[in-house]
């Protein structure tokens, strides 16, 4: 039976992009081919320079469900929160333009929002790809709202490319966080008491890449706090002081990505019980950028049996 054309999809995905047309074609065909249909895909531009938008055009002109807009100046947070206006699903699910959905993800993740009413917004278990998409690892999630809520109080527990989230147009990203936007998101969606959990189930895959970390650790440590401190204040007062955030003046110096790449590597391969790469890697991080103690940790664990490990991730 022909859909009529007035038909709104049940789900939106939002995808921005800012020159990754190395990365895009993929990214585009492995939403375009998922067993769940009844989608709209928006890609918003946020000032791309390179043949990124060529390449969707393409895709848009042969599949009605692409809808391509064009913001002139990049901004990633303002590019978001177009496609979360325009979005007309009853769910919206966030994509990046480098990483890949696997077959069943919409599916899946909209049979459980559709089962369980009580839960707002769920993220999935990744596995994690480099820039040439060998597999690193995994990141493995549990299903369990007090235990994710408990966790978001402390660090951001979700993968911001695997979420989807029930479309009630009140929940946007707030524009003066240059980065942790998305936990601040997290925090915020907490504060009215909804719910937030993550599936078990790889959902996609996560690329690891030079230009993924884009700011500098003081920056993202300054938002990452303001986010809890906004979220403790509403806690508190029922409203938080947002408006009145000054933001850092941006730091034009890059992140190590050597460094941050070889740590998420340790943690990937930790959760894959590939222990034995999980210690070489500890070490040579060691031996090239100094002892962590976090990671001293993951080295005693990884002589532990992997149901013990999963053990205590599930109930500590």
């Amino acid at each position: 039976m022909k859909k009529e054309d007035n038909h709104l999809p049940k789900l939106s995905v939002v995808m921005p992009v800012y020159n990754i047309e190395e990365y895009l074609e993929e990214s585009i065909m492995s939403i375009l081919s998922q067993t769940f249909s009844d989608f709209e895909l928006i890609i918003i531009f946020n000032g791309t320079t390179d043949n990124s938008f060529e390449i969707a055009k393409r895709y848009a002109q042969k599949d009605k469900r692409i809808k391509l807009i064009y913001l002139s100046r990049p901004n990633v947070q303002k590019a978001m929160n177009r496609g979360f206006e325009v979005a007309t699903g009853r769910y919206i699910a966030r994509m990046d333009g480098d990483d890949v959905c696997l077959p069943n993800r919409f599916k899946i993740q909209v049979n459980y929002l559709e089962r369980n009413n009580e839960v707002f917004l769920i993220g999935s278990s990744a596995e994690i790809i480099d820039e040439k998409g060998k597999k690193m690892g995994l990141f493995r999630k549990y299903n369990s709202p007090n235990k994710i809520k408990k966790q978001l109080l402390k660090s951001n527990c979700i993968i911001h490319p695997s979420i989807m989230f029930r479309n009630t147009q009140e929940f946007f990203y707030r524009e003066k966080f240059k980065c942790s936007e998305d936990y601040d998101l997290y925090l915020r969606i907490l504060s009215p008491k909804k719910k937030i959990t993550n599936l078990p189930e790889i959902l996609i895959k996560y690329r690891i890449r030079r230009n993924s970390f884009v700011s500098t650790k003081p920056n993202q440590e300054f938002f990452f706090q303001k986010a809890k401190e906004f979220y403790w204040q509403r806690e508190k007062t029922g409203k938080d002081y947002y408006e009145n955030l000054s933001p850092p003046r941006t730091n034009t110096e890059k992140p190590n990505f050597d460094k941050l790449n070889l740590s998420v590597k340790i943690v990937a391969k930790f959760q894959d019980n590939q222990m034995k790469e999980s210690r070489r890697n500890i070490k040579k991080y060691f031996k090239e950028f100094g002892i962590d103690k976090m990671l001293i940790l993951y080295y005693l664990l990884s002589f532990f049996p992997n149901k013990f490990i999963l053990f205590l991730k599930k109930n500590f």
